[in-house]
């Protein structure tokens, strides 16, 4: 499968897409160019929202406005008048973390990772917003933060710590978030890249994006094995997410950052928008406290 341009852009750290069915919007950040992209598909029309600190991901909210996390914590952002309200810290005494890619379960609380900055060793965590607002570290020792999934039907929830090179599987209590027995489900060739953002679809397999692979693949996290790739016209594809009226079109965010010139001269469209129509469908986005 071949992956084609939804919206050309030169976003430099491209990540975080979530789809809104409610308003056919697809949302993704930008997470060094410091902004939000809002995609509208039926007008094939985009907004953007610029910030002054890195943003790596963005989740609408139940009660209105949209859940963004910031490079220092989490925070509600209403695009009508750019207000920003601050929901909680994180790491505030560790500076050389950041946020990174965010996600809601299937009951609508809020998980956010962080990762490091520079080569020091693994800072960063895995934290929970629950609805009510209590806020709770769910795994430490993180190097890399990035792809979240749940399996509802099966009581997981799918992990990506970026540096292992794999897709880990957690219990996961849907009724009180609780995790446990976390153990490798995928684990990816040397060559292929960096496992980096990730979605499921109804089926319950992974589509998980590469880094320095060019690809989107679909795993199966019962027997580890390759299903399917996308071909994608960048070198770093950093996540994906379902998409469409009846979610059947697969959305892939791409990144620009890291890349030579002469990588850069080869994927001139890196850092843009692409979708593929996969041949399956996926799960529906989860708002924040629904």
């Amino acid at each position: 499968m071949q992956a084609e341009l939804v919206w050309e852009a030169k976003a430099e750290l491209g990540e975080g897409p979530h789809w809104d069915r409610e308003k056919q919007m697809l949302y993704w950040v930008d997470i060094t160019g410091r902004r939000i992209h809002a995609y509208h598909a039926p007008s094939d029309t985009e907004d953007v929202y610029d910030f002054d600190r890195m943003v790596s991901a963005v989740i609408p909210a139940e009660e209105g406005g949209l859940i963004v996390t910031l490079q220092d914590g989490i925070y509600r952002f209403h695009p009508e008048d750019d207000a920003l309200h601050l929901l909680t810290e994180v790491e505030a005494d560790l500076p050389r973390t950041r946020m990174n890619d965010a996600k809601c379960d299937p009951t609508g609380r809020l998980w956010a990772g962080t990762m490091r900055m520079d080569g020091s060793k693994e800072l960063g965590a895995l934290y929970v917003l629950e609805r009510d607002g209590r806020f709770r570290q769910a795994l430490t020792d993180i190097g890399c933060s990035n792809g979240l999934a749940w399996d509802v039907q099966r009581g997981r929830m799918y992990y990506i710590d970026t540096g292992t090179r794999r897709v880990d599987a957690l219990d996961w209590d849907a009724s009180t978030g609780a995790i446990a027995n976390r153990r490798p489900a995928v684990r990816f060739p040397d060559d292929a890249g960096w496992p980096d953002g990730m979605t499921i679809d109804a089926e319950g397999m992974l589509w998980v994006g590469h880094w320095g692979g060019g690809r989107i693949s679909r795993w199966d996290p019962d027997t580890g094995s390759l299903l399917a790739e996308v071909t994608v016209p960048a070198l770093n594809v950093t996540s994906c997410t379902f998409g469409g009226r009846d979610l059947d079109e697969l959305y892939i965010t791409t990144a620009r950052e890291g890349m030579s010139a002469e990588q850069s001269a080869r994927y001139p469209l890196a850092g843009s928008l692409f979708k593929v129509r996969p041949g399956v469908r996926g799960t529906a986005g989860q708002p924040f406290g629904s």
